[in-house]
């Protein structure tokens, strides 16, 4: 008897040993404990490591107290934002601060957002019983209703205005600590917890297909669901770079993003809703990238570039200007009922001798964009720099195009520039010089000598790298004259750029290179900052 008492005394010791370790060492992923539906799913190794880093920084401190930060905080997208944020705050009865992010910030952590309109989410992080007893909204669990999913207590509170009812629930389990605005993805969120059958989000194909084209996560992690996002009124109305239309050829994507010692790698991915006809061709991305002035600090190269590349490069150079950007006001003009007589008809009799104001934006490089691409450009680059002028007021832009050609035609284009010899006295006051160097073409309003030279990968398509440590002191010069309004808000070049860029003090260098690999188009970038 006491051999075989020995005997279970050990066997439960050891059914004890693996079932705790198994609850310190749960070995399933976590988006396997997220609900399945997202829109866009975000992770990080150590949520509450990141936060400290932000709060303790240069840049936070800068950027609080910038133009930058306060223009944003009047815009729609965050008066939006704050008011879910206040809602949240009404229905959990305390405020919804960075105190209680900071207080709720765990470890492996994961959030994931279902649905914009309503606000719908679920935040998932892993926090130890200590910091989760000290944290004020555990503190309030008294004044929620108590309910149990998969024999796991969670904390619900729900209020309706009339129209719409707002929901805060929590609950914590094995070192887990959830947090929904939604029952249903509270309920599923515990079963989940507990094992029990239930979809998650790492079962979904969206998910899946993108996590499994860049399989190291970094230290934060975005996954989304484009096509969903696409649908959604807000993505329409929010989304900056406004090309819903081309985004319509991808179905998902990723971001990782890396700590390194000198900066921070982020790795994209985007997976195409169907595979590319043929591989692009980018041998002859590495001749142009010889092409790069040794002074350049902004350069940007392209594989197989398509008309508009090719036009909107050569209307900088041509023309020292930038291609304009859609009109997206979406006010009318204002009528003011004491605005003065504009005229009469006896204005009609008044003859009008100074011509017409010529913008020169209207020049059409229509024939010259022909020209080049019936060369058939294999890549393309683009490079810039700028310089104090001799006043030592100015500072002046000044960039280069390179086209390498499978059938460069110098005395082509010399005759096409030729017919517009107008345009190419406009914009800058250097004159337009043309080289051809082996199969490229060169425009160029800089004078100065190509040696500098970038690395190329495989499969590369697209490469660019700009150098703020030397030329955002320029920039801001520049900037002080752009704008001079008188309006109360921060003007936009002069004060809410140039603290947006002063707050990233450390940036020196910024690099991106593309890859095209099958349905998947990969990015890397890389910020390198100065080294303390």
């Amino acid at each position: 008897m006491g051999r075989k008492s020995i005997s279970i005394a050990i066997a439960l010791l050891a059914v004890s040993f693996v079932w705790l370790h198994a609850q310190l060492n749960d070995s399933r992923s976590l988006p396997s404990l997220v609900p399945a539906g997202a829109i866009f799913y975000l992770e990080a190794k150590d949520f509450r490591r990141l936060m400290e880093q932000w709060n303790s920084s240069e840049e936070r401190r800068r950027w609080l107290k910038s133009d930058n930060a306060s223009v944003l905080g009047q815009s729609r997208l965050l008066q939006r934002l704050m008011q879910a944020q206040t809602q949240f705050a009404t229905v959990a009865g305390l405020p919804v601060e960075m105190s209680l992010v900071n207080e709720l910030a765990g470890a492996q952590s994961a959030f994931a957002f279902y649905d914009f309109s309503t606000v719908r989410f679920v935040y998932l992080t892993h926090l130890d019983g200590q910091r989760l007893d000290q944290s004020s909204l555990w503190k309030s669990r008294s004044s929620y209703q108590s309910r149990e999913v998969a024999g796991i207590p969670f904390y619900v509170k729900t209020q309706t205005d009339g129209r719409n009812s707002y929901t805060v629930a929590f609950a914590s389990h094995n070192g887990w600590l959830a947090v929904a605005t939604d029952t249903n993805l509270m309920a599923s969120t515990l079963a989940l917890l507990a094992g029990q059958p239930a979809t998650s989000v790492s079962l979904e194909r969206w998910f899946t297909e993108t996590v499994k084209s860049i399989p190291e996560p970094g230290d934060l992690r975005l996954v989304y669901n484009l096509a969903a996002l696409r649908k959604s009124p807000q993505f329409r109305t929010y989304w900056i770079q406004r090309n819903n239309t081309e985004l319509g050829g991808f179905s998902s994507g990723s971001a990782d993003v890396f700590e390194q010692k000198t900066g921070f790698e982020e790795r994209r991915a985007l997976l195409r809703t169907a595979p590319l006809e043929s591989k692009p061709d980018t041998s002859a991305l590495s001749e142009v990238l010889g092409q790069i002035p040794v002074d350049a600090s902004l350069y940007r190269a392209w594989a197989n570039p398509d008309r508009e590349s090719v036009k909107a490069a050569l209307q900088q150079v041509i023309l020292s200007e930038s291609p304009g950007g859609p009109d997206l006001s979406r006010n009318a003009p204002e009528v003011s009922a004491e605005a003065p007589i504009a005229g009469s008809d006896a204005d009609l009799e008044k003859r009008i001798d100074e011509p017409a104001f010529h913008r020169a934006s209207e020049n059409n490089l229509d024939e010259v964009t022909d020209a080049v691409m019936a060369m058939k450009p294999q890549a393309l680059l683009h490079s810039q720099l700028t310089r104090l002028a001799q006043d030592r007021v100015f500072v002046m832009p000044e960039s280069e195009v390179a086209v390498v050609c499978e059938k460069p035609n110098r005395a082509a284009l010399d005759t096409v520039l030729g017919k517009t010899v107008s345009i190419t006295k406009t914009g800058s006051l250097d004159p337009l010089r043309v080289a051809e160097t082996s199969r490229a073409l060169v425009l160029s309003r800089i004078s100065v000598h190509t040696s500098k030279k970038a690395s190329v990968l495989a499969s590369e398509t697209y490469a660019a790298e700009y150098e703020q440590a030397v030329e955002w002191p320029r920039y801001k010069r520049l900037f002080s004259l752009v704008d001079r309004s008188t309006d109360n808000a921060p003007n936009f070049f002069s004060r809410n750029l140039r603290s947006l860029g002063d707050s990233l003090y450390r940036l020196q260098l910024a690099s991106i290179i593309t890859q095209e690999e099958g349905a998947v188009t990969r990015d890397t970038v890389r910020y390198e900052f100065a080294t303390k």
